[in-house]
């Protein structure tokens, strides 16, 4: 491995289980909600995906420490955050007696403190409603507030159960038809939503989003195996991202007037637009 002094751009942090590592997809011809999200930020922000299959929120609070804040991490790059996701749950809600399950009171402390941990270390975070373009062309954030970092808390998808069984085969407990149930996966979505609340995160509700309220019929067309999302899931995800960012942070969202670089908010492009350098 070799070190370059390269500039980073501002970034997008997206922290979760398996459905953010196979953001960028999961095949080589897919493509999944963090790569849509990337393209839409190309030349404007890095994504960076840290996403830990299996995980739940008790590994990745352990975890936390080794990504942003610790020891480990002191003398790396410190990086302008535009905004964090935090997608955990689709393992913390497997049933009880599954290796991952995690009760529910402590899933939402687990979240609780996720954020807080962000949150005390965001102090480059660029927080304004309004981004800066330096003379060199690059973006700024004019205003720092660590307590104000934009974070979306992602509610678990829903589960078919059916479809898991078929693709992990029967759980050690004989007892038990599944390790999952839908009604299980609600449940821990409104953890998440009160959560939300408490912490004064913005909440994307993806077992909403993918229709878990409705027929298995529908909402498992968004579903791959059952839990990990399918092309069209990630389509839904990531749109449904996209509008709620516009919603609660518009000011964080790709610059599209102004030929993306001189509009009036936004991300712009960074460094000059190539008829300028003619």
């Amino acid at each position: 491995m070799v070190s370059l002094p390269v500039r980073i751009r501002p970034s997008i942090l997206l922290f979760g289980d398996s459905i953010t590592q196979q953001g960028f997809g999961w095949t080589g011809k897919t493509a999944g909600w963090a790569s849509l999200l990337s393209r839409d930020y190309s030349r404007r922000a890095d994504v960076l995906n840290r996403g830990f299959s299996g995980y739940n929120t008790r590994m990745a609070l352990d975890l936390l420490p080794n990504i942003i804040g610790s020891s480990t991490t002191a003398g790396h790059h410190q990086a302008d955050i535009l905004f964090a996701t935090v997608f955990f749950g689709a393992n913390d809600a497997a049933l009880p007696g599954e290796l991952q399950h995690i009760p529910a009171e402590e899933y939402g402390k687990n979240l609780v403190a996720i954020v807080e941990h962000m949150r005390q270390y965001s102090s480059t975070a660029i927080l304004s409603s309004e981004v800066e373009v330096t003379s060199e062309g690059n973006t700024r954030g004019v205003s720092n507030n660590g307590n104000d970092l934009p974070i979306i808390l992602f509610t678990p998808p829903p589960v078919d159960v059916d479809a898991w069984y078929a693709e992990r085969g029967e759980p050690k407990d004989k007892e038990r038809v599944n390790d999952r149930a839908n009604d299980n996966a609600k449940l821990y979505g409104d953890i998440v939503k009160g959560v939300a609340k408490q912490v004064k995160c913005s909440v994307l509700d993806v077992f909403d989003i993918l229709g878990g309220n409705d027929s298995v019929d529908e909402y498992g067309k968004h579903l791959r195996d059952g839990l990990h999302l399918s092309e069209s899931g990630n389509v839904l995800v990531y749109e449904g991202l996209m509008e709620q960012i516009g919603k609660d942070y518009p000011h964080v969202m790709p610059m599209t007037d102004g030929q993306g670089k001189y509009g009036e908010s936004g991300i712009p492009l960074e460094e000059k637009l190539w008829r300028e350098l003619c």
